[in-house]
């Protein structure tokens, strides 16, 4: 939310951020947005009685819809946005009659700011790959692995390499982790080819030796990732999932080890990668409908 908290102000609105709700907060604005459907809203749908003129704006990311959005007094809620439509039906499924029929639902898209995430300095095809991700099993870290695998076995004479930005330590606290680990020991192409990367505060900036991205979750809403590199001109390689096909061209789309090596060695086009993310996911537009739904203009 900061980027479109930045927007709000550039506009001209009082925009204060918290991670912590509060009645006399709720009371005093025209508008209160909680990002994500958790303990602070299910606190104050139950126990606050919201003043007339505050709207109450929700939106509920991919582990809130997963988790199927419990314990919230939905009268309270006068809108509801979910980032995509193949979570928006997923969302609906989940809470049934849960909703109140009159509840306005809307769909905003996720959006970057194309002066932020810059066109790399040196667009062309290199042979670093990207992953980023945490520790949580459903972004597949070791699917990651094994496509990489077998890329350097089908293409052993180009310098590939696999750059893992999470913690290697955080792997070792789940019941999965050590295989990766193991995987990687035992793989004796891999050597010298994986390195694992520290949390980046400029992720633009790391980005830039990058030429490829893969995304290898059994599970999104929508990558952030996978927008934010593609609009530094990065071929984006991401796995088929629930909704990829509507979030991303086909031609970005892997259903099988084998066609995502192909995309390795296919094509690379990087001024298309960043004027898809640019027609799709600009973020003035996701501001713009925000700031309508939440009834600031």
């Amino acid at each position: 939310m900061p980027p479109v908290a930045k927007y709000w102000r550039e506009q001209g609105h009082d925009v204060t951020t918290d991670i912590n709700w509060s009645a006399e907060r709720t009371h005093g604005s025209d508008c209160v947005y909680f990002y994500a459907v958790e303990n602070n809203l299910r606190a104050a749908s139950r126990k606050d009685n919201k003043a007339p003129n505050t709207r109450i704006v929700v939106e509920a990311v991919d582990i809130d819809i997963y988790a199927g959005m419990g314990g919230i007094n939905w009268e309270y809620v006068d809108a509801l946005i979910f980032m995509a439509r193949h979570m928006k039906e997923l969302g609906i499924k989940k809470m049934g009659n849960k909703i109140p029929e009159d509840l306005p639902i809307y769909i905003v898209p996720g959006g970057v700011d194309l002066d932020a995430w810059t066109y790399r300095r040196n667009p062309s095809r290199g042979y670093n790959v990207a992953w980023i991700g945490r520790k949580w099993i459903a972004k597949n870290i070791f699917g990651a692995i094994q496509i990489f695998n077998q890329l350097v076995k089908v293409d052993p004479g180009n310098p590939w390499k696999l750059f893992l930005r999470a913690d290697p330590a955080h792997f070792k606290q789940v019941w999965w982790g050590n295989h990766v680990h193991a995987y990687i020991k035992a793989n004796d192409r891999l050597k010298g080819r994986i390195e694992w990367v520290p949390w980046q505060e400029d992720l633009n900036e790391w980005l830039e030796s990058m030429s490829f991205l893969i995304q290898s979750s059994f599970k999104e809403a929508l990558g952030y990732c996978v927008i934010e590199s593609a609009a530094k001109g990065i071929r984006p390689i991401v796995q088929m999932t629930n909704g990829a096909l509507d979030t991303w061209p086909s031609s970005w789309v892997f259903q099988t080890h084998d066609e995502a090596v192909d995309m390795f060695l296919g094509s690379y086009e990087p001024e298309t990668y960043r004027a898809y993310i640019g027609d799709m996911y600009p973020l003035s537009r996701r501001c713009e409908m925000l700031e309508e739904i939440c009834g600031l203009t």
